[in-house]
C-alpha cells in the first residue's frame, strides 16, 4: 500500500452523516483537495482505511472501496489511497473507475517516480474496457418497395433420392479453420501467459505479491487470463475439427427420402446425424418407420 499503518488506529464506529458522505463519494469523481487535513481529520482517515484493509484482505471489494474512499475524503493528501481504490476497483471489474483513480493520482502526485508504469497500466486498461464494450447496434435500413407481378406457380420438383449427393467441401475448411486456431493462436497464446506468469512468480519469489510488486502482480494476472483465452481458443478449435470429420464423413452418405441433411443409414430404419450445440458436438442415432 506504501501507507504506514504504525500508530493507525480506529477512532470509533462511524456516525450516520459519515455513512452518508460515503454513499455520496461512491461512482463520482474525486473532490478538489484545497484543504489540509486536520489532526481529528487523519485519525478517523486512519481508522476508515484500516476497515477497508480489512475488507480488501477478504475479497469484498465493494466494501474496501467504501472505506478508503471515506479515508481519502477525511485527508485528500494521502494519495497512495488512490492506488489502493484503483487496485479494488479493478478486481472488481469497473475499469473506468479504476481509470478514475489513476489519473487522479498522477495529476495531484505528477513528480511521482512510478508515473510512467502507471501510465501504461491506464492504457492497458482502457484497451480491455475497449475490448469489452458491447458492438454498437446496427442501423435498419427501410426496403424499397418494387412492383411484383404475380403468375402462376409452377410445381416443385420431384426430389431424385436415387443418386447419393457428393461430399462437400465445407467440413474441411471448417476442419482446417479448427485446426488453425488449435496449433497456431491458441497454443501460442497460452504459451505467452505461461511465460508471464512465470516470470511474474519469479520476479515476488512465490505466489503471494506484497502491493510494493504491483507491476508484477499486473503481469501475472494478465499472463493467467492469457492462458485461459488461449486454452478456450484449443477447445473452440478441437471442437471445429470434431463437428468437420462428422460432417465430412456424413456428407458422403446416401440416404433414403426421410433422413434430414447429413444424416447417414447405419441399419435399416436407423441413421446417424451430426449433432451440434454450443457445449456439445457429436452424433445423434435416429430411428423412423
Amino acid at each position: 500500500m506504501g501507507l504506514p499503518l504504525r500508530g493507525w488506529v480506529v477512532t470509533g464506529i462511524l456516525s450516520l452523516s459519515s455513512a452518508g458522505a460515503m454513499a455520496a463519494d461512491a461512482k463520482v469523481s474525486f473532490p478538489p483537495c484545497t484543504t489540509a487535513p486536520t489532526e481529528s481529520d487523519r485519525k478517523a482517515a486512519q481508522g476508515a482505511f484500516a476497515a477497508g484493509q480489512g475488507s480488501f484482505n477478504e475479497a469484498d471489494y465493494a466494501t474496501a472501496i467504501t472505506y478508503w474512499r471515506d479515508a481519502y475524503r477525511r485527508d485528500c493528501t494521502a494519495h497512495a489511497l488512490l492506488l489502493n481504490l484503483a487496485r479494488a476497483y479493478e478486481l472488481k471489474g469497473d475499469r473506468a473507475e479504476a481509470i478514475a483513480s489513476l489519473e487522479t493520482y498522477l495529476q495531484r502526485k505528477p513528480d511521482a517516480p512510478d508515473a510512467d508504469q502507471i501510465k501504461r497500466r491506464i492504457e492497458n486498461l482502457k484497451a480491455q474496457q475497449a475490448s469489452s464494450a458491447p458492438p454498437p447496434a446496427p442501423t435498419a435500413i427501410a426496403p424499397v418497395p418494387t412492383s411484383t407481378v404475380v403468375g402462376p406457380t409452377p410445381p416443385p420438383p420431384t426430389p431424385d433420392n436415387t443418386h447419393p449427393h457428393g461430399r462437400s467441401a465445407l467440413p474441411l475448411v471448417i476442419l482446417g479453420a479448427g485446426g488453425a486456431i488449435a496449433a497456431v493462436i491458441g497454443v501460442v497464446m497460452f504459451a505467452g501467459g505461461s511465460s508471464k506468469v512465470s516470470d511474474a512468480e519469479a520476479a515476488c519469489g512465490s505466489r503471494q505479491c506484497d502491493p510494493s510488486h504491483q507491476a508484477d502482480i499486473d503481469k501475472g494476472n494478465e499472463g493467467r487470463s492469457q492462458e485461459t483465452t488461449g486454452g478456450i481458443l484449443v477447445g473452440v478449435g478441437a471442437a471445429a475439427i470434431g463437428v468437420g470429420v462428422i460432417w465430412y464423413l456424413a456428407s458422403g452418405s446416401s440416404g433414403s427420402s426421410a433422413q434430414a441433411p447429413g444424416a447417414f443409414a447405419i441399419a435399416k430404419n436407423t441413421s446417424i446425424r451430426p449433432a451440434v450445440s454450443p457445449s456439445f458436438a457429436g452424433l445423434s442415432l435416429a430411428a423412423h418407420f
